[in-house]
């Protein structure tokens, strides 16, 4: 009895620390799993409601997080978002938006999220021994994760270029038979003609038997087969000394361009011109592409987001020379290694074929 009253309080001190050091970790691994988890929710392309992409829905990133939430409230869920970290760990804010995790952004505007970018989902919950046996302050049990999003991914062919055969008007005759109505005529006229002799020997005319009809025939006539086109090939390839070539990407005052070299020798159709800027933070505070010209083929309009294609528009490349020009609402001041141009060849032959900045 004196060793287990002497074992006792440190047996009950031993299973009661074990007790709240279970708890804590508990909590800790609930709020991790929370941010984890409410922030894999966010960061996914697609729209779970009505035009509400899923960094927008800022109740389902709640209540993804919640879901984790056994045994345990959480105080705070705060959502926000970046543009990544710097080499020394720096974050990269993104214009209005405060990128600390201890402040709510959600929900962001339209527009500014692009590929590269991340939400981040900051838990917060608290921590109180059961009982008040040792005079501890509550703990504040935190944890943030991020995902980086992935907004949209341009898609472009890469079959290799063929060549193609255009069709000219060069004819080939075709064989044509021409009836011969006057060998017909003679071949049925000499055959009925010997039959209805042969009849009337046989069966001389009464009142009751009288001469079957008369029966006239009347050859077809096959027309004369029309001449029809069979193509002739002239060569149109994208490869090799036909390659077509782009120079460096420029820039000068408000306007983006690159220089276009076409060495097919004819003129191309494009299938789609697309164009990544800094739309955000290029300018003060912001670029919105106004105007893209190509060998005088204009575009305009607005766009306002980090990439896309320019709708409806399709120029043509002359042979030679030629630059695209890619006009903005203000100066272009600062290019953060996003800028790119794609513009894809939409000739046979060359289906596909993508002028490319970075290549």
């Amino acid at each position: 009895m004196v060793e287990f009253m002497l074992a006792l309080p440190v047996l009950v001190a031993l299973l009661y620390g074990i007790i709240e050091v279970s708890r804590l970790i508990f909590i800790f691994a609930s709020v991790a799993n929370a941010s984890r988890q409410a922030a894999r929710y966010g960061a996914g392309s697609g729209e779970p409601l009505s035009n509400t992409t899923y960094y927008q829905d800022c109740e389902g990133i709640r209540d993804m997080a919640n879901q984790s939430a056994i045994l345990t409230e959480f105080d705070d869920i705060n959502i926000t978002y970046d543009r990544g970290i710097t080499e020394s760990g720096e974050q990269i804010p993104i214009l209005d938006i405060d990128p600390d995790p201890d402040v709510d952004e959600c929900p962001i505007e339209d527009n500014i999220i692009r590929n590269g970018d991340r939400i981040i989902v900051q838990v917060s919950a608290s921590y109180e021994p059961i009982l008040p046996i040792v005079n501890i302050e509550p703990l504040q049990v935190v944890s943030a994760n991020a995902r980086t999003f992935l907004i949209s991914v341009p898609i472009f062919g890469s079959a290799f270029p063929t060549g193609f055969k255009a069709e000219t008007a060069t004819p080939s005759r075709m064989p044509s038979r021409t009836p011969s109505e006057e060998v017909a005529t003679s071949t049925y006229t000499a055959t009925f003609n010997a039959t209805y002799e042969a009849y009337r020997t046989a069966f001389p005319l009464t009142s009751t038997n009288t001469p079957p009809p008369t029966l006239t025939f009347t050859p077809s006539i096959t027309p004369t087969a029309s001449l029809i086109p069979t193509p002739t090939s002239t060569q149109i390839k994208c490869t090799g000394d036909f390659a077509v070539l782009h120079g460096p990407l420029e820039f000068s005052g408000n306007i983006m361009s690159m220089r276009v070299k076409n060495n097919t020798g004819v003129t191309l159709s494009t299938a789609s011109v697309y164009i990544e800027w800094n739309h955000d933070t290029g300018g003060t505070p912001s670029l919105r592409l106004n105007q893209v010209q190509f060998a005088s083929q204009g575009w305009t309009g607005e766009m306002f987001a980090p990439s896309g294609f320019v709708s409806a528009y399709y120029p043509s490349i002359p042979p030679g020379d030629s630059v695209i020009e890619f006009q903005f609402d203000q100066n272009y001041r600062y290019q953060d290694g996003t800028e790119r141009i794609i513009i894809l060849i939409g000739n046979p032959g060359c289906t596909n074929y993508p002028v490319d900045s970075r290549n």
